[in-house]
C-alpha cells in the first residue's frame, strides 16, 4: 500500500487556488509509492516535457462514467482517461485538449474533484508527480477521439462501480501491480467524492 508523504511537489499553488475558486475545493491526497521495475521505467524518472496529468471522469448521457482502454495493454484494462500536462500548459487547457484527443466529446466541467500528489520512490530518491482530477458532463453521445493510435475501446460504469474498478486495478498481475495500485487511487477518490463517502 502507498504511504503518505508531505514532501515538496510539482503543484502550482496559485493555479490550484484559481481552479478551486472556479470549480470547487478539491480533495488533496499525498502518497509515497515505492516503485517496481515497470514503474521505474514508466514513471520513476523525471519527464522534461510534462509537469503532471489530468484525470477526467465524464458522466455520459446514460448517467454512467466513461472508462477507456488502450492498444498497448496486453489484455483490456478499463480505467478513467488521463493525459499529460505539458510544461508550459495550463491544467485546464490540458484537460480540454486531452478530452478532445481521447473522446472527441463536447463537455461541461462540473467539479474539480481532487489532486493526487504522488512521490515515486526508487533507491532512496523520489520523483514527484501530480494528477488533477475533474468531473464533467458529456454534451454529446458520440465518441470520436482524434488520437486513435492510443485508445482502443470504451465502456461505462455507474459511479458506485468505480470502487470495483479500483479493486481490479489493484489486482493486476505482478508486472503491472505497482502501476495498477497508483491508477486505482484516482478511482477511489472519484468514488468517494461523488458518493459522499468518508475516505478510510
Amino acid at each position: 500500500m502507498p504511504g503518505h508523504s508531505l514532501e515538496a511537489t510539482q503543484i502550482d499553488h496559485k493555479e490550484l487556488k484559481s481552479l478551486s475558486e472556479r470549480y470547487g475545493r478539491p480533495l488533496c491526497r499525498h502518497f509515497c509509492i515505492e516503485t517496481d521495475a515497470y514503474m521505474r521505467e514508466y514513471r520513476g524518472q523525471k519527464d522534461p516535457d510534462r509537469r503532471g496529468e489530468v484525470v477526467f471522469a465524464i458522466r455520459q448521457v446514460n448517467g454512467e462514467i466513461l472508462l477507456h482502454t488502450k492498444h498497448r495493454y496486453v489484455t483490456p484494462i478499463y480505467r478513467l482517461p488521463t493525459g499529460g500536462i505539458e510544461r508550459d500548459e495550463l491544467v485546464e487547457d490540458a484537460l480540454y485538449r486531452e478530452i478532445a484527443e481521447e473522446t472527441g466529446q463536447e463537455v461541461e466541467l462540473r467539479r474539480f474533484l481532487g489532486v493526487l500528489d504522488c512521490n515515486f520512490v526508487s533507491n532512496g530518491s523520489g520523483i514527484p508527480f501530480v494528477s488533477y482530477i475533474f468531473y464533467l458532463d458529456s454534451l454529446s453521445e458520440e465518441l470520436c477521439p482524434t488520437d486513435t493510435e492510443e485508445v482502443s475501446g470504451y465502456r461505462t460504469v455507474p459511479v458506485e462501480e468505480l470502487c470495483t474498478v479500483a479493486q481490479s486495478l489493484r489486482a493486476l498481475d505482478l508486472e503491472r501491480s505497482c502501476w495498477g495500485l497508483w491508477r486505482s487511487l484516482a478511482h477511489d477518490l472519484v468514488y468517494n467524492a461523488l458518493m459522499g463517502c468518508a475516505e478510510p
